[in-house]
């Protein structure tokens, strides 16, 4: 999307998506494929595990950095509550004066443009944070005060809530980051939330299987599961038990509707109906 804003935008229209030449220039330098490894690195973040979680973090970023021939790369996670930066990975390249690393624990009001505007995905560019425009005066004044002179910043969403940012650094101003590199971002930023995302959601599922493996035997309950729309029950070996059927015979099905009374048959037909369709909670 073309921005007249001289500070803030998506660039120009892009006629080759993440172009080698385009990146790098046509300069000695023997060409690379950022297309190619923008991809891998795609595909890794959204695979992200409990376990290779930070190496692949850090090894990816280390690549792109390498790659877009940025000072520094880095990703910045907020706390739940918003109020400071809890977690950052980065790789800076040998020469670079400064460390993302540092920023580990700023308070979230050193930043308040990034965590107020900031939504999934929306590019920032701040090309000078020495000059920078009024409105993110002071995120720029702490990026100078680390030593960065130019940012590209991707947003971060969790559940529709801005958690960090994406961020590629330079240690000299700009007059402009390259529009292949805003897709760069977005590109990686997209996996990457997906990953985390997934990863978040498998850890929370796995607490609830450790709470349900611990609290159900102590409980001494039996439970089951109906599934309306399958037309398939589940009961629990406690459950068999406690009705007098083998707890080890899963092929135990009951007909519960042998227990509704026979007048009330329809009315119970009619709520499962309406809940099938949304109609009830």
């Amino acid at each position: 999307m073309a921005s007249s804003d001289p500070e803030v935008g998506e660039g120009p229209d892009v006629p080759d998506f993440l172009a080698t030449q385009t990146v790098f220039g046509n300069g000695g330098r023997p060409p690379v494929g950022l297309d190619v490894l923008a991809t891998k690195v795609a595909v890794d973040f959204q695979a992200l595990t409990s376990e290779t979680g930070d190496n692949c973090v850090k090894r990816n970023l280390e690549a792109l950095r390498e790659a877009t021939g940025s000072d520094a790369m880095c990703i910045a996670l907020f706390d739940p509550d918003q109020k400071s930066v809890e977690r950052v990975a980065g790789a800076s390249g040998l020469f670079a004066p400064f460390d993302p690393q540092v920023m580990k624990g700023d308070s979230i009001e050193r930043l308040p443009y990034l965590a107020r505007t900031l939504g999934h995905l929306r590019i920032l560019e701040m090309r000078d944070t020495l000059s920078p425009r009024h409105e993110f005066a002071v995120d720029a004044a702490r990026f100078a005060e680390l030593g960065m002179r130019s940012l590209l910043v991707c947003g971060l969403s969790l559940n529709g809530q801005v958690h960090g940012f994406m961020a590629l650094c330079s240690a000299q101003p700009r007059d402009g980051w390259d529009a292949n590199l805003h897709l760069l971002l977005k590109l990686i930023g997209a996996s990457f939330a997906t990953g985390l995302e997934r990863l978040r959601v498998a850890r929370r599922v796995a607490r609830l299987e450790e709470r349900y493996a611990l609290s159900l035997p102590s409980a001494n309950d039996g439970l089951w599961d109906f599934d309306v729309e399958n037309n398939t029950v589940y009961f629990s070996p406690r459950w068999r038990k406690m009705l007098g059927f083998d707890e080890h015979d899963p092929h135990v099905w009951p007909d519960w509707r042998r227990l509704v009374h026979p007048d009330e048959m329809a009315r119970v037909q009619m709520m499962i109906r309406d809940h099938i369709a949304g109609k009830t909670p």
